[in-house]
């Protein structure tokens, strides 16, 4: 069915809603009570009606035989709430604050009339929640308003609940997550920022990677509920928290704001890794230093809001939108000294202990090709196995081969050239947009509509230039996001509520890069060049969303059923691996002299050796390895995710509610990876006051939830997977170990020559600079056949499933006054089949060393490790690989197979808004054990055939 069609069946849907099952979401709120006389007898059949005072809409109930009343599916907002029985005085509670998600319980005690009809009480807000079993806590109007935010990103406001941290931010600094793939910022319980479920409006804002879409502006936020843990069968779509976003609503009264926030850097202090670069282009010392600098900073923020009637009491129309223009500047410190041009401190303590033999000592001086060019330069003999020299002018033949001076040659010029060019200052411009336009319209006590209309729109320029980020290393990002929802409220009756909500978006994310040929330099230590490896990426995402829900109220309990579908189509292009890769690592000191790697054989202490460095291996074109790959770089697909859910709010007795339920959800993936169909999802969870005055609440309660699938994992299996021979993008990797042609250092070579190397602009039609023709000459690969040298493969675990959490909390909640409570809650979240790549290629036979780096240079801490690149390792490559002719690299299995565990404590103090003041402070003390970081294969384990061993516990 295309795509048209199927919009029309879910219209046609949505116009039947009100005789279907329905999917809450947690947009809503519930108010009752209990009403007794004056001798504490229950009264059944008291007329209660409740105001929605800045709308005028009101609604009518009565109680039951039981003497209680509830209306659930309310709007949050202020209610006016009034009880009234012949030969009773009529009593009303005025300002009843009920906020997003929560109960609010107002009784009555109703009185013989004494000649005064109406008595008023000027109710507030509660204290705590008695009636709610969940972990969860409510963002006001107020904090929103009032509380300071950086560039009013007001899901931040979140960091204040406990147990919440910025997963944007990574503790060992490691961070290899890519811009294309991003996270919610926002870690419950120790998450990585993933498996969080945002609504606005009910509606869904997520992306396909865990992260959250643009949406609306905080000016029109009128609240947002986040529910940390536990939460009812009613929520689902994650296996951490779920953020109920609530928007703003047009009232009888004309309302509007007006606002700008201005800043610039006249009054911020100099960021202290700000620097000029120590070199201007064309100039070259190798003493020069750069000078301090001063980031500019020119940032305007700006919009506001009008919200009216249409018609009084029935028609309401809110519409609001924000601005932002920042001109800001990022430091970009590659070149703040010269001197890195010069050879290293141990390099320049061989030379100087050469110096000082004097020419009277010969030294074994130049070995390996590197020593073979440079004798070749100077005129000397060839080494055979060494070329000896005077140790003097060994120590200035060194100390020439190992600094890089652009008057070297074309290589080396074009190496400080980059340095010069890609560090100091560069412009950091945002231009962002976000609108909206909300109406609703009452037809009659028993329907109401909502339509709400948003877009955003965001672009900025360079965010991660930064450290050793070169600007040609830099990107840009285009977001934007198109959501228009409609929704449908329908009465049947005072016990028995339908909902109905549809929902269209359409959003864009690319990530472009500063240098659009490549290929990517990487120079370890000193900074990296060019095109990244994974970009660009350009997603275009279409998602409609159908969701009904429905409510009866029957007795003591509340029963909701509800049904959900969500139709995820992406369509991305990501060039993986398409721009190429040269990886500069520090070398054996022997490819240029003895004296640098065995200093013993120059008369030297023989505990002072020195590697060539990263940057001297540039200047000498000896690339460590090279990887690029070529193919279709396009993942089209559509995966439909359906759920569906059934709870009861059942209230045993006045001041015991047992909350109780089960969810299921089917996310369907497509391609190889594996369709998990057991996604069934209890939940459990109680709330007891144990003294019936509203004060005092013990909650607890256990469940399970589960994750979506993210689109990238299925993509990447079948886009870097081996299927029957076919690859929709081969990849190939060249060590510069390799036999010629096949060597990294030749390819190098001949693309530099050839103008290859960052050309700018790729020729029309090609990827990158460097083509699959080009490449033909020293590696074929092709995309069907026999693998490449070095590829790179993909696969899902063949019972992949989704994430799953259990989730269980115990906590007491005590009402301290009129308006101060204090609670304390022990939080258990056990996280199983979190994502993890494993490399299949990498067998146990691999010995076990210590004392020296790991893999790729990585710190071990001087703790043994397992060595797949010792000499036992290339000597038998069948003791340590599965393949042993090196053809494959990584065979790298997306498994289900990551656990993490938390367990915390959590004392909170939380004040009210009274006398001009509000209070919101907690404390967690928590114990989180996990093994993995990131769905990311750069977050691979260390000992990918030892997974125990990843295990890290965090305080």
């Amino acid at each position: 069915m295309n795509r048209h069609g199927l919009f029309r069946c879910v219209l046609a849907l949505l116009g039947f809603a009100a005789n279907l099952f329905a999917q809450g979401v947690g947009a809503s709120g519930d108010i009752k009570g209990i009403i007794k006389d004056s001798s504490g007898a229950v009264m059944q059949n008291v007329a209660v009606a409740i105001v929605e005072t800045d709308k005028g809409i009101r609604y009518r109930v009565a109680t039951d035989s039981t003497g209680q009343y509830r209306l659930t599916g309310l709007a949050p907002a202020n209610y006016e709430v009034s009880a009234a029985v012949p030969g009773f005085e009529s009593q009303v509670r005025k300002n009843v604050v009920l906020n997003l998600g929560e109960t609010v319980i107002v009784d009555f005690q109703m009185k013989v009339s004494g000649g005064k009809e109406i008595v008023e009480v000027l109710a507030g807000s509660p204290v705590v929640d008695t009636a709610r079993g969940s972990q969860a806590g409510v963002l006001e109007q107020q904090s929103i308003r009032e509380l300071p935010i950086d560039r009013r990103d007001y899901l931040t406001f979140a960091l204040l609940m406990p147990g919440v941290s910025n997963s944007n931010t990574i503790a060992d600094n490691a961070d290899f997550r890519v811009k294309q793939t991003p996270q919610s910022g926002l870690s419950f319980y120790g998450s990585n920022g993933r498996g969080n479920n945002i609504t606005v409006d009910g509606g869904e804002a997520n992306d396909d990677a865990g992260g959250v879409r643009l949406n609306v502006s905080q000016d029109v936020v009128q609240e947002f509920q986040i529910n940390r843990s536990n939460y009812s069968a009613e929520l689902g779509s994650a296996s951490g928290a779920s953020i109920n976003i609530a928007t703003k609503s047009g009232t009888n009264t004309l309302h509007a704001s007006l606002y700008g926030f201005f800043r610039n850097d006249a009054m911020d202090a100099r960021d202290p890794f700000a620097f000029s670069p120590a070199l201007k282009p064309g100039q070259f010392s190798l003493t020069a230093s750069g000078l301090p600098i001063k980031n500019g900073l020119n940032r305007q923020q700006f919009g506001g809001t009008i919200g009216f009637p249409i018609k009084k009491d029935k028609t309401f129309l809110f519409i609001g939108y924000e601005g932002l223009r920042s001109d800001s500047e990022h430091s970009v410190p590659l070149l703040t000294s010269s001197n890195i041009f010069a050879p290293t401190a141990g390099q320049q303590s061989i030379a100087g202990g050469l110096t000082a033999q004097g020419n009277g000592t010969q030294v074994p001086c130049l070995s390996g090709p590197v020593g073979a060019a440079v004798a070749a330069e100077l005129g000397f003999p060839a080494p055979n196995p060494a070329t000896s020299l005077p140790a003097a002018t060994c120590a200035a033949v060194l100390n020439g081969a190992l600094t890089v001076s652009p008057t070297t040659g074309p290589l080396s010029a074009f190496v400080v050239n980059q340095f010069e060019k890609d560090g100091g200052l560069f412009p950091f411009p945002i231009r962002q947009h976000e609108a909206s336009a909300r109406l609703d319209h009452r037809f009659n006590n028993s329907d109401q509509v909502g339509l709400r209309y948003s877009f955003a729109h965001l672009k900025e320029s360079d965010p991660d230039v930064q450290a050793l980020i070169a600007f040609s290393r830099g990107t840009s990002v285009l977001n934007w996001d198109s959501t228009l929802q409609g929704s449908w409220f329908h009465q049947f009756s005072v016990n028995s509520l339908n909902e109905a909500r549809l929902q269209w978006n359409w959003y864009q994310f690319n990530v472009d890069t500063n240098d659009p040929g490549g290929p990517g330099l990487d120079v370890q230590g000193y900074g990296f060049f060019g095109r990244g490896i994974f970009l660009p990426s350009h997603t275009t995402a279409r998602r409609y969303e159908f969701t009904d829900n429905l409510t009866l109220i029957r007795g003591h309990h509340t029963f909701r059923t509800g049904f959900y579908e969500l139709i995820r189509g992406n369509n991305t292009t990501s060039d993986t691996f398409f721009a190429g890769r040269f990886e500069f690592l520090d070398l054996p000191g022997f490819l240029l002299s003895p004296c640098l790697e065995a200093p013993i054989f120059c008369n030297l202490p023989a505990d002072a050796p020195s590697a060539i460095s990263s940057l001297q291996s540039l200047n000498y074109g000896l690339p460590a390895f090279y990887e690029q790959g070529f193919g279709d770089p396009r993942y089209i697909d559509t995966r439909p995710f359906t759920a569906g859910y059934w709870q009861d709010a059942w209230q045993i007795r006045s001041g015991f509610t047992l909350n109780y339920g089960l969810r299921y959800e089917f996310d369907s993936q497509v391609g190889p990876l594996n369709t998990y169909k057991k996604n069934f999802a209890p939940r459990l969870s109680f709330a007891w006051d144990p003294v019936s005055d509203h004060k005092t609440v013990v909650r607890g309660g256990y469940g399970i939830f589960y994750s979506p699938v993210y689109f990238q994992i299925p993509a990447v299996v079948k886009a870097l997977g081996n299927v029957n021979g076919v690859r929709q993008i081969a990849n190939t990797l060249v060590t510069i170990l390799g036999a010629p042609p096949a060597n990294s250092a030749e390819i190098f070579g001949a693309m530099f020559a050839q103008g290859k190397i960052l050309c700018g602009q790729p020729a029309a039609g090609a990827n990158s600079c460097i083509t699959r023709a080009d490449l033909a000459q020293f590696v074929p690969v092709s995309n069907t056949g026999p693998l490449p040298p070095g590829t790179v493969l993909f696969f899902g675990q063949p019972n992949y499933r989704n994430p799953q959490s259990q989730q269980a909390s115990l906590g007491v909640e005590r009402q301290i006054g009129n308006s101060l409570s204090v609670s304390a809650n022990y939080i258990y979240v056990h996280t199983t089949h979190l994502p993890w790549a494993i490399d299949k290629n990498l067998l146990p036979g691999a010995p076990i060393v210590s004392g020296q780096p790991g893999a790729n240079g990585l710190p071990t801490n001087g703790l043994p490790f397992q060595d797949w690149g010792a000499s036992q390792c290339v000597l038998n490559p069948g003791l340590c690989f599965a393949d042993s002719t090196h053809t494959i690299l990584q065979n790298n299995e997306y498994a289900s197979i990551a656990n993490a565990i938390y367990h915390g404590g959590i004392l909170e103090i939380k004040k009210r808004f009274s006398n001009r003041f509000s209070l919101l402070a907690n404390y967690t003390y928590s114990k989180a054990i996990d093994d993995s970081t990131d769905f990311n294969s750069d977050y691979a384990a260390f000992n990918e055939v030892n997974l125990r061993a990843e295990i890290s516990v965090r305080f």
